[in-house]
């Protein structure tokens, strides 16, 4: 019986099977046939061993400005294949004195000749393939510490100078900017912009963001982040990844990570309004230029993220739970489907290895750079990667960690899964960089050109520094004194402290004790306007200011007996400047730093200010604008701040000083000291009407066809305009949206502001209400016109009152009757 079983199934087979097949040919035929980039990517890791793709996930420091053939970074890249280097000027890297922009460029292309050499070394049946070297950096402007390159580039401003401008052309300009010099130089990675949420200023905190962000309110950080990206990535035509940081936002921190792990309470609704909504804005851009190849995930903890007001995570880098939700975010997922990177911030940052080892005796860099990996990071920053300086425990750590990695792919199936599916995107977004093939010749810079490509965009910034210099106090130009004449003697005390712009650079000033009176001669002085006496001018720094202070007061001079001569008491030169002043300014920085310098400025108007009431007192801030109280303002004459060190911003708040224009920047963060808060100032100003549009939608009448659909693209049609607006009837649907909604400061309020629509039958006495959201500063909604009678429209968006903005009188049968009446609140 056997045999006709199988002969059953043998016929059933047969019939089957041509059936069976043209199916089959269908299904396949419907397929999308495979991504040219995905198959790009299949080739090269085709071609790559095991140690090859573990090398991709790395990003390694060094020491040095040069490369060596046996020195450790050539056999990082040569026999551990790492994927990138992070070129740092305290490591020595970037030398900024000289010719800096030679010297980098030069660097850069030694470090992707050196790749290509070791592609072409056969280890097999072939070489591998050539893949360029990720070469980061740092650039996020006002100068050292946080620009790595400033020597040569064009001095740009903090982001929080953009910020207070409220125009993203500005930040596209800057961006962009960034792009072509950092293009120009070799660099194809970003570390920046910065999208944390400075959300609550804590002046007093070693976490002080101070200038390095975008500003407080979580809908301006997103568009001028967008901004920026859009322009770094078209400065570079595309050639620069650009990495947003510091994920999930480090706004809300209260201490520096080169101290301990901050924690920060936050449940996750919370962290979605306000941190991470410039990181969702950024990722969901509209424009592919605005959104960013990447994110830099930070060591920061917070507690009752999961709705447990206890439950403390680890620093979201190494913890697996936590990173993983939030990448899962629905704002996220399209971006990171689409290839977004996750890069981690530096592994051996002092925070991260206090956390592993509170007693910092020991440091298992394989341990944490495994538990970044698994979190969810795919490129891993192996920078500070060891308890001390020492460059040899370093390398040796960051040797011991790759091979680490390459062990755990042979011998663990789930972990080689994880490795390739990151090393895909690390070389789908490489790809993309080098328009999808990979050579020697596009990898490294034309150092012939770089003067034509760097340091040639100062005139850019002189009209960003005007619209960023804000006056903080008087509340008005008009209040302000009249500027210095030839008359007035002028007292200048600058903030005196210095850095390394490099590891082998001498100590240079954050600002130039003379900027500010060589500013003030260049603009006012005989060779100018002639309004100034350049020998009535005195400038000290804060550490001379606060030796005067330390010093006991001088005695006063003795009266004379008759006949008797006394000699004048003899006084410092601070305290002769300041005894003749007219005028006495303050070029001050952020009060941190080891003496905190500009913290003398608040103990001078506590101790000294009352006593010198003939002088004009002006403050003029470089940095944020949030250190001084109430009580230290009022003692001002004036109070300017244009949040950037760098001189075009120098100069701006000099003209501003003396009166060449009314400053029209506000500060993007809240400050305390004059009673400014965000919140408040980005909501709708009360002041305002709120204007009202409409248009008609009318149904289509029984048995009429629908309207033939809009041409599309080039060859689109324009409608004909209409000399009389149509008029509604009942049954019709009338689409409603606002004018711009405007804040406090004149801008448009941020999208997702609400709107209230109220519609009021007054004779019936009905109402019922509808709530619209703004986006572009314009809330929309709709009505349907379904009875007659009036009908009163009113828009209200809080606090600006409730207004009719609309009167309908609708007949029956007739056409309805609109308009607007004087806006009264109701």
């Amino acid at each position: 019986m056997w045999y006709k079983r199988l002969l059953a199934l043998l016929l059933i087979t047969l019939t089957v099977l041509p059936l069976a097949a043209p199916w089959d040919i269908r299904l396949r035929a419907q397929e999308p046939p495979p991504d040219a980039e995905d198959e790009a990517v299949a080739r090269l890791m085709a071609r790559m061993s095991g140690a090859e793709k573990v090398g991709q996930l790395f990003i390694v420091t060094f020491q040095g400005a040069e490369i060596t053939e046996n020195g450790p970074l050539a056999a990082l890249i040569r026999d551990y294949h790492v994927g990138g280097v992070l070129l740092c000027p305290e490591n020595g890297n970037i030398l900024n004195e000289g010719d800096a922009l030679t010297q980098v460029a030069t660097l850069v292309g030694q470090i992707q000749q050196v790749a290509w050499s070791a592609s072409k070394q056969v280890t097999g049946t072939q070489p591998s393939p050539f893949i360029p070297l990720f070469v980061a950096a740092r650039h996020e402007g006002n100068g050292v510490p946080f620009t790595g390159i400033v020597n040569g580039t064009t001095p740009l401003p903090s982001e929080m100078a953009l910020g207070a401008t409220w125009n993203p052309d500005y930040a596209e300009a800057v961006g962009e900017i960034v792009g072509q010099e950092l293009r120009a130089l070799g660099i194809n990675m970003l570390l920046g912009p910065s999208l944390d949420v400075l959300e609550v200023p804590r002046p007093d905190s070693t976490g002080d963001l101070g200038v390095r962000t975008f500003g407080g309110d979580p809908f301006w950080v997103g568009q001028m982040g967008q901004a920026y990206i859009r322009g770094v990535h078209s400065g570079a035509d595309g050639a620069l990844a650009v990495i947003a940081k510091h994920f999930p936002g480090l706004g809300a921190s209260d201490r520096s990570l080169d101290e301990e792990v901050p924690t920060v309470q936050r449940t996750l609704e919370k962290l979605r309004q306000i941190d991470l909504a410039p990181f969702f804005a950024v990722a969901q851009a509209e424009e592919p230029l605005a959104r960013p190849d990447g994110i830099l995930v930070s060591h920061i903890r917070f507690r009752g993220l999961e709705g447990g007001r206890f439950v403390t995570t680890r620093p979201i880098s190494v913890d697996s739970q936590a990173l993983q939700r939030l990448l899962e975010q629905p704002e996220l997922v399209a971006w990171r489907e689409q290839g977004g990177v996750t890069v981690s911030d530096e592994l051996g940052l002092r925070a991260l290895r206090r956390f592993y080892d509170p007693g910092e005796e020991s440091f298992n860099g394989r341990h944490i750079a495994q538990d970044a990996f698994l979190s969810g990071n795919d490129l891993l920053l192996l920078s500070q990667f060891a308890l001390s300086d020492d460059w040899e425990a370093r390398v040796a750590n960051m040797e011991s960690t790759i091979t680490f990695f390459q062990e755990k792919y042979d011998t663990d199936p789930s972990f080689q899964a994880a490795v390739d599916k990151a090393v895909a995107r690390i070389l789908r977004l490489k790809l993309a960089l080098y328009g999808g093939g990979f050579s020697l010749s596009a990898a490294q810079p034309d150092v012939d050109a770089l003067d034509e490509q760097v340091g040639t965009h100062a005139e850019v910034l002189s009209a960003i520094g005007r619209d960023a210099v804000t006056l903080l106090s008087p509340p008005s130009p008009d209040l302000v004194p009249a500027p210095p004449t030839s008359d007035d003697h002028i007292v200048i005390f600058t903030d005196g402290r210095r850095t390394s712009p490099c590891a082998t650079c001498a100590a240079v000033p954050y600002i130039d004790p003379q900027a500010l009176r060589n500013t003030i001669v260049r603009l006012y002085g005989p060779d100018a306007t002639g309004q100034i006496d350049p020998d009535k001018i005195e400038s000290f720094t804060f550490d001379r200011l606060e030796e005067a202070l330390n010093r006991p007061p001088p005695p006063p001079t003795p009266t004379p007996a008759a006949g008797e001569t006394v000699s004048p008491t003899q006084l410092s030169p601070v305290e002769a400047a300041l005894q003749g002043a007219d005028w006495i300014i303050f070029a001050m920085l952020n009060p941190a730093g080891d003496p905190p310098q500009s913290e003398v400025v608040k103990r001078f108007l506590s101790e000294r200010a009352d006593a010198l009431r003939g002088s004009k007192m002006v403050v003029l801030a470089y940095d944020a604008p949030y250190y001084l109280d109430a009580t230290e303002i009022s003692k001002l004459s004036a109070y300017y701040v244009a949040y950037s060190r760098v001189e075009p911003f120098i100069e701006m708040s000099v003209r501003a000083m003396f009166s060449e224009f009314a400053p029209t920047g506000r500060p993007p963060v809240s400050v305390t000291g004059i009673n400014y808060d965000l919140p408040t100032q980005t909501s709708p100003d009360p002041e305002q009407t709120i204007a009202l549009y409409y248009t008609v939608i009318k149904p289509p009448e029984e048995g009429e066809p629908a309207p033939a659909p809009e041409p599309e693209g080039e060859n689109e049609a324009t409608p004909e305009p209409t000399t009389e607006p149509v008029q509604p009837k009942v049954g019709d649907t009338l689409e409603l949206h606002t004018g711009v909604i405007l804040d406090h400061n004149g801008h448009p309020v941020p999208d997702g502001t609400p709107v209230q629509f109220i519609f009021t039958y007054p004779r019936e006495g009905l109402e019922r209400s509808a709530e619209g959201v703004t986006r572009g500063g314009v809330a929309q909604t709709t009505v349907t016109l379904n009875r007659t009678g009036q009908l009163d429209i009113s828009v209200q968006a809080d606090p600006v009152p409730r207004t009719i903005a609309l009167q309908i009188t609708i007949p029956e049968g007739e056409p309805a009757i609109i308009w607007t009446p004087t806006p009264l609140p109701t």
